[in-house]
């Protein structure tokens, strides 16, 4: 791990000046929302985004000319509402949904049998299991959550992990932040993320990619082969994240740094 800086990462400090500028090209920036912009709360409908910080991610759009995303396991109505008034081009559910700056929007679904099957098999989970329950995200992935029950967590996993191998290659387990989750196969965020860097306004820069969990770690190292560097929130280890800040309070105040440094031009771009 290369720290931004270890003392200040110990004391929650943002944007040491040997963070950036860490490339010639200029940046663009990818965001998750759940452990990163906010702290996770008992559930994810219960999320609310503070005014000031979607002011903020408005500001960085117009710094940046267009270049923020959200990457993120919500499906994209919900990021949507989130975000409201701001629509951005987002990789949601995991990479299974992708919308470019344009409005396009991508999609990588299963077929509905398969969806139905998993999702009857999860709700067996989740009726077995006290304090488990599940998430149903487009009618096509499907979130066992224990948070309320943490010592489930080895029985969630591992029916999950049957679920997904009883798949025949169509679902995929992706472990995360006190939640299982049956995905469909075919995308991750690193899919996502090299998906969007090839079109405008994203193509030529440099990607900035911050997150928190296990299923960030592919958009650490898709941004990695592409001249870019990952950072992660939290104290999650290990990670392909080359830097790291304390918890989703110090994303904000990172961000804010960020966008002054912008402002002042300070960054190479």
């Amino acid at each position: 791990m290369q720290w931004i800086d270890s003392a200040a990462d110990r004391a929650g400090l943002e944007l040491p000046p040997r963070l950036l500028p860490f490339t010639d090209q200029p940046l663009a920036l990818f965001v998750d929302i759940d452990g990163t912009l906010v702290d996770f709360v008992r559930r994810p409908q219960d999320v609310r985004l503070d005014p000031d910080l979607l002011g903020l991610l408005s500001r960085l759009q117009h710094l940046l000319d267009g270049a923020v995303a959200v990457l993120s396991g919500r499906e994209l109505s919900d990021v949507d509402r989130l975000l409201s008034p701001l629509k951005l081009p987002a990789g949601a559910l995991h990479g299974l949904q992708t919308r470019d700056a344009l409005g396009r929007v991508r999609s990588l679904l299963p077929p509905p049998a398969w969806a139905t099957r998993i999702a009857r098999e999860c709700e067996e989970v989740a009726g077995s299991l006290p304090g488990v329950w599940l998430e149903r995200k487009a009618k096509v992935s499907f979130a066992l959550h224990y948070r309320d029950a943490p010592s489930q967590g080895a029985a969630v996993l591992g029916a999950a992990a049957r679920i997904a191998a009883s798949s025949a290659g169509r679902y995929r387990l992706q472990a995360g932040n006190c939640v299982a989750e049956l995905k469909p196969a075919g995308a991750d965020k690193g899919d996502a993320l090299q998906s969007l860097l090839a079109m405008p306004p994203f193509r030529g820069r440099a990607p900035l990619v911050l997150g928190d969990d296990l299923t960030d770690e592919p958009a650490f190292s898709m941004a990695e082969q592409l001249g870019g560097v990952g950072v992660i929130v939290g104290q999650r280890r290990p990670t392909a994240a080359r830097h790291a800040l304390t918890s989703p309070k110090h994303t904000g105040r990172w961000l804010a740094a960020l966008a002054t440094r912008l402002e002042q031009g300070h960054t190479r771009q």
